[in-house]
């Protein structure tokens, strides 16, 4: 559970900065992010066994907005959040279809490509920041 907030914390701080100094490509990403985060806590079942069938859906959602914005901003980062994105919902599917997958690393692998995209967001946000500083001392 202190998992949790502390995963949640991380993902507003992430994305607030998104929201707050990114510019428009790492301010959708922050609120499409941000967002599924919410959505994923109200749908969520707790199941020792068995894949949120719930939760997969949301995270297709948001797979396929990851998806919209990186061929409407066209920069390769987006790429790649949408990358873990779609591996997030592989990993959903693969739960679905081998039960031999067990729960936990089911888990594991959706923190994984959690954390990757708050990290490639925030590599985004930061770069976006510094290249209008750099403009702005010009």
């Amino acid at each position: 559970m202190i998992q949790a907030l502390i995963s949640f914390g991380v993902a507003i701080l992430v994305c607030g900065l998104a929201i707050r100094f990114g510019d428009k490509p790492e301010r959708r990403v922050g609120v499409i992010t941000l967002s599924g985060w919410i959505i994923s806590l109200i749908v969520f079942r707790n199941s020792a066994r068995f894949a949120d069938i719930g939760l997969m859906l949301v995270d297709g959602v948001v797979a396929a907005l990851f998806v919209w914005v990186s061929l409407s901003s066209r920069r390769l980062w987006t790429v790649v959040v949408a990358a873990f994105q779609m591996l997030g919902v592989a990993s959903h599917l693969a739960t679905v279809i081998d039960h031999r997958v067990t729960i936990n690393t089911y888990k594991l692998s959706l923190a994984v490509w959690s954390y990757g995209i708050l990290l490639v967001l925030a590599v985004a946000v930061w770069r976006s920041w510094r290249e209008r500083r750099r403009g702005e001392s010009v």
